[in-house]
C-alpha cells in the first residue's frame, strides 16, 4: 500500500463519520465542508472554491446548484472581474450551517479522546500531506495554515495571538471542556464573535 492509499482510506472514513453524524441536518459531510469554506472565507468565486478543494469545476457547480436550490447562497458581482461572480452563504445558509455545526462538533468530539491532550501533531502532519498533494496537482494553497503557536497550542493563519490564563490549573476534564469550547468558537466566523 502507499501514503496516497492511506489518505484515501482516511478520507473515506471521515466522510462516513460526517455523513452519519450530519444525517438529520439535511447536509452531507461534503456539503458541510463547502458551507464551512464559504462561511469562513467567502464570498469567493466558484473557481477559487475549485482551486482550494481540488474539485473539478463541474463538481463545484453541482454543489452550488444544490445550495442555490435550498436558497443557501447569495451571488454578487465580482468587483475584480465583471465576467464572474462571488458566492457566499445567505442567512438561510448560515442557519443551516449553524444547525449542522452542533452535529459536526459532536462527531469531532467522539474522536477527541484519541488525540488528547491535543491534535496539533496530527493536524500538522495532515497539513504536510495536504501541501504535498497541492504541489503535485497545482492547486492553490489552503485558505488557512495550522501553526504551532510556541505554547503547545494550535493557531491558524500566521498571526501570533495567544490566549493566556492566570487562574488555578485545570484538571483534565476541565481542560477538555475548554478545548471543546475553543473548537466551537473557532467554527464561528470571526465577524460573528462578540
Amino acid at each position: 500500500m502507499s501514503l496516497l492509499f492511506d489518505v484515501w482510506l482516511v478520507m473515506s472514513l471521515a466522510s462516513r463519520l460526517l455523513d452519519d453524524a450530519l444525517a438529520g441536518s439535511g447536509l452531507t459531510g461534503d456539503d458541510f465542508g463547502m458551507y464551512s469554506l464559504l462561511r469562513r472565507f467567502g464570498p469567493v468565486t466558484p473557481s477559487q472554491l475549485s482551486r482550494w478543494t481540488g474539485m473539478g469545476a463541474t463538481t463545484v457547480s453541482a454543489y452550488l446548484k444544490r445550495m442555490d436550490a435550498r436558497s443557501h447562497t447569495e451571488r454578487t458581482p465580482n468587483p475584480a472581474d465583471r465576467r464572474s461572480y462571488l458566492i457566499g452563504l445567505s442567512s438561510d445558509g448560515v442557519a443551516a450551517h449553524d444547525a449542522a455545526t452542533v452535529a459536526f462538533l459532536a462527531a469531532m468530539h467522539t474522536l477527541a479522546p484519541a488525540f488528547q491532550p491535543d491534535s496539533l501533531d496530527e493536524r500538522l502532519a495532515l497539513q504536510h500531506v495536504d501541501s504535498a498533494l497541492r504541489d503535485a496537482t497545482g492547486m492553490d494553497p489552503r485558505p488557512y495554515t495550522v501553526i504551532d503557536d510556541a505554547t503547545g497550542g494550535i493557531g491558524e493563519h500566521t498571526e501570533n495571538r495567544r490566549l493566556s490564563y492566570r487562574g488555578e490549573p485545570l484538571n483534565t476534564k476541565q481542560e477538555r471542556l475548554v478545548r471543546h469550547y475553543i473548537d466551537f468558537v473557532r467554527a464561528q466566523p470571526a465577524g460573528d464573535c462578540p
